[in-house]
Formats: C-alpha cells, sequence, structure tokens
C-alpha cells in the first residue's frame, strides 16, 4: 500500500499532524535505504562508492588540469600593478619628473639637479607577455599533456575493471560461504539424526557403546565445520562490504546467484585480443608517447625563444592615470650555458622513453601469460565442477545402499557415518568447483580485458 492510499484510507491519521510527519520521515528513510541483493547491484554500487575509485578518479582530474594549464601558455599574459616610490635621488628624479610630464627649464639648473629633494610617483603599469616561438618546446608539452590525459583515463578504466573483478570475486565467494552453511546445516540434521538412531538402537541392544561414540564424534566434527562455515561467511560479507565501500544505510544480501557470460572464443583469438583490449597496456603505450614528447621538450632547450611584449604605464605625483607612455616590441634568448643541466635533463627524457619501452616489452609478455594461464584456469574448473557434480552423485547413492545395508545389519555404523561423511565433503567440494567456474571466467575476462558490468547476467 502506498503512501497516499493510506492516508486517504485514514482521516484521522492525517488530522494528526506529528504522527503523520513521523511516518512520512520513517517512509522516506526506508525509501533511500539501498539493498544490494544480486551481483549486478553490488558492481555497480561499488563502481559509483568504492574510494579507491574515487581517489584514482581525482588523479585523472589533476592530469586534466595540468593539461589546460599548458594550454594556457599559448595565450597571452597580462599582468597589471600599481604602486608609489618616493625617492630624492637625482636621476631617478629626473626621469620621474619626466615620465610625469612635468620637466622646465629650471629643473636643468646644476643647483637642482644635484639637489632635487624628494618627488612622489604613483605609477600603474600594464604587461603583455606573449610567446612566439620557444624551439617547439610549447607544442612538445600539449603532445605530453595530451598524452598523460589519456594515459590517466586508460588507467581509471582498468581500475575500474579491477573493481568489477574485485566485487565479482568477493560476492562469489560470499555466495560460495552461504551455500556451504545451506550444507553444513543438513550435514548437522543428519548427524544429528544418525546419532539419535544409534542411541535408540543401543537401547535395543542392536549396537554397542562405541557405536554411539562414533555417531556423536561425528555430530561434534559436523557442527564445528557449521560453525566454521558461519565464520567464513562472516569474514566474506566483510570483505564485500570493504570492496563495495558499504555505507551504513545499505542492505547486504547475497542470494542471487552470481551468473556471467561466457566469451565463446579459442586460446589464440583470446591472446590476439588481449593486446587489442587491455587498457593498462594502452595506458603504458599513451605514457611511451608522452615520453617521446619529453624528449622533443627537452631539445627545444637548446633553441632561441621568441617573445612579444607590450605594456603601458601611468606615472603621476597623486594617484591617477595621468601621463601615460606606451612600449611594444620582441625579445630573442637563448641559453647558451647552464652548467650541463640541459644536457643531463634530455638524457632523462631519452632513458625515460626506453625505460617505457622496456615496461611495454614486458607487460606484453605478462599480458600472454595472464590469458595462458586464465584460459587453463578455467578449462581446469569446468572439468572440475563436472568432476565434484558426478562424485556428489556418486557418493549419495553410495550412502543410499550403505544405508540400506546398515538397516538390514549388513554394514557397521563407522562405514555408514564414513559415507556420510564422504557425502558432506563431496558436496561442499561441489559447490566450490561450481563457484570456481564463475570466478575463472571472470579472471578470463579481466586477463583478456573485456571484464565490466555488462557481462554480469
Amino acid at each position: 500500500m502506498s503512501v497516499r492510499t493510506y492516508i486517504l484510507d485514514n482521516y484521522n491519521l492525517v488530522m494528526n499532524k506529528p504522527l503523520l510527519l513521523t511516518l512520512l520521515l520513517m517512509t522516506a528513510g526506508s525509501a533511500n535505504a539501498v539493498e544490494i541483493s544480486s551481483l549486478r547491484q553490488g558492481v555497480d554500487y561499488a563502481l559509483a562508492h568504492n574510494r579507491m575509485l574515487a581517489m584514482d578518479n581525482s588523479s585523472v582530474d589533476q592530469s586534466r588540469a595540468n593539461q589546460d594549464l599548458v594550454k594556457s601558455q599559448f595565450m597571452p599574459r597580462l599582468d597589471l600593478s600599481t604602486g608609489v616610490v618616493r625617492t630624492d635621488a637625482p636621476g631617478r628624479f629626473f626621469g620621474t619628473k619626466l615620465n610625469q610630464q612635468r620637466i622646465k627649464a629650471a629643473d636643468f639648473t646644476p643647483a637642482f639637479l644635484n639637489n632635487p629633494g624628494f618627488i612622489n610617483n604613483y605609477q600603474t603599469r600594464l604587461n603583455i607577455n606573449m610567446p612566439l616561438y620557444q624551439g617547439g618546446a610549447m607544442w612538445a608539452g600539449k603532445e605530453q599533456a595530451d598524452h598523460d590525459v589519456e594515459a590517466s583515463e586508460l588507467q581509471h578504466e582498468y581500475m575500474q575493471q579491477q573493481i568489477v573483478f574485485q566485487t565479482i570475486h568477493a560476492y562469489t565467494r560470499a555466495r560460495q560461504a552461504k551455500a556451504a552453511i545451506q550444507a553444513m546445516q543438513a550435514a548437522v540434521n543428519a548427524a544429528e539424526k544418525r546419532y539419535q538412531d544409534t542411541l535408540v538402537l543401543e537401547k535395543r541392544g542392536v549396537l554397542i557403546a562405541s557405536d554411539v561414540m562414533d555417531a556423536r564424534v561425528h555430530l561434534l566434527r559436523s557442527e564445528l565445520k557449521f560453525k566454521q562455515a558461519n565464520n567464513i561467511y562472516a569474514h566474506t560479507l566483510e570483505l564485500l562490504q570493504r570492496v563495495l565501500a558499504l555505507d551504513s544505510d545499505a542492505r547486504l544480501n547475497v542470494d542471487g546467484e552470481p551468473e556471467l557470460a561466457t566469451a565463446q572464443m579459442t586460446l589464440a583469438e583470446a591472446l590476439e585480443k588481449s593486446l587489442q583490449q587491455r587498457v593498462d597496456l594502452k595506458a603504458m603505450e599513451a605514457s611511451y608517447r608522452a615520453s617521446k614528447a619529453g624528449v622533443d621538450a627537452s631539445k627545444a632547450t637548446f633553441l632561441p625563444r621568441v617573445d612579444l611584449v607590450a605594456g603601458q604605464e601611468w606615472n603621476a605625483s597623486t594617484p591617477a592615470l595621468k601621463n601615460r607612455n606606451s612600449m611594444i616590441g620582441a625579445t630573442v634568448s637563448m641559453n647558451l650555458f647552464s652548467g650541463g643541466a640541459d644536457r643531463a635533463r634530455l638524457r632523462a627524457s631519452r632513458a625515460k622513453e626506453m625505460n617505457m619501452a622496456y615496461k611495454i616489452s614486458d607487460l606484453k609478455q605478462q599480458i600472454h601469460n595472464e590469458v595462458t594461464q586464465a584460459w587453463r584456469m578455467l578449462d581446469e574448473s569446468k572439468i572440475s565442477d563436472a568432476s565434484e557434480r558426478e562424485a556428489l552423485k556418486q557418493s549419495e547413492e553410495s550412502l543410499r545402499i550403505k544405508s540400506l545395508r546398515y538397516q538390514q545389519g549388513l554394514a557397521k555404523t563407522s562405514d555408514l557415518l564414513d559415507a556420510q561423511l564422504q557425502v558432506d565433503t563431496t558436496r561442499l567440494a561441489s559447490i566450490r568447483a561450481k563457484y570456481d567456474v564463475t570466478i575463472a571466467k571472470a579472471v578470463l575476462q579481466l586477463a583478456v580485458g573485456t571484464l565490466n558490468e555488462k557481462i554480469i547476467q
């Protein structure tokens, strides 16, 4: 029932304003609460709230800000300054008075020139500086900044893939742990029944005390495994909460089965696709291009620099914009010697370029190994899943047969308990094998570079 229907059907409640306000606040609070009950919801929440991802996003913003800073160097710089000076230095006095356009014939007398007294000058100055040529340093800097932004964005995308994988892994293990609890609860119930049955049969004289003791030991061990399963589940939930950066308003429920789409491709296709799709490789290649631009920027320090300069100033004995003077020109400068700093900077840039080339080569080999291992892992996990399913069927059938033999007095209590233990152990192994397939799919997708939230079914 909606809040509106509830209010319309309860007129007295509407008249009770404090109670109505309380109801609305409680309804709003429950509406804002987030419940995560599926893997897709968990991945979406992690991508929006994970702290490491948010921290990395600030690095992307930093590289973009640096890109804007480099672009600003192509624009003219405009500076405005104002100040006041009081001086009695003869040279400064005469120049200041000349700038104020107050020179008179009496000012040229030797006695006055040598001892002019004090003069005040209020100066306001407007300067414009425009770089025309810097040996290609500005364009190289812009190219370097562009590639840095590209590398940062690609690295952020790779971190998103990492968060998706961590969420899939944590959610799947939590779901596995919850299934294990259910399996161990059934095992405890079966062990309890076996124990009670042995007590009854002992009273009838069919069994001896050692049979009861064996059943009791089996029950105690089953209860211990059930407790351990609960602890493992609590631990996996804590790990999942950390990956998701779950806040206090969110509720976590891992009842939904994690299902991932399977990429249909051969190992050769996976290896070829990984070199095209891996964003961490693309990020490193962008960093390599940035290092090459850094070499060009270092070379530019050996070339001349040309700047266009222009200025306008006002000089007056009182605060005012009077007596305007203008200037325009160009400057050419070139670094002839800096103690070897420029050559050292160039060597460092070339070394960084070479270093990035080696890293790219190493990463390609690493990607090849990761894809190959992930492919084998998925193949092995599928075989293990099928094998454990069949083993569970066989062990259950063996338990059924031994139970019938036990009822006919043809099997010992220890044989029956061993068969039950085999079923419990195999069931847990089957559960793990099932979820290992899901994780192996995610590992392969991550290795190939195609892992994202869209593969979650």
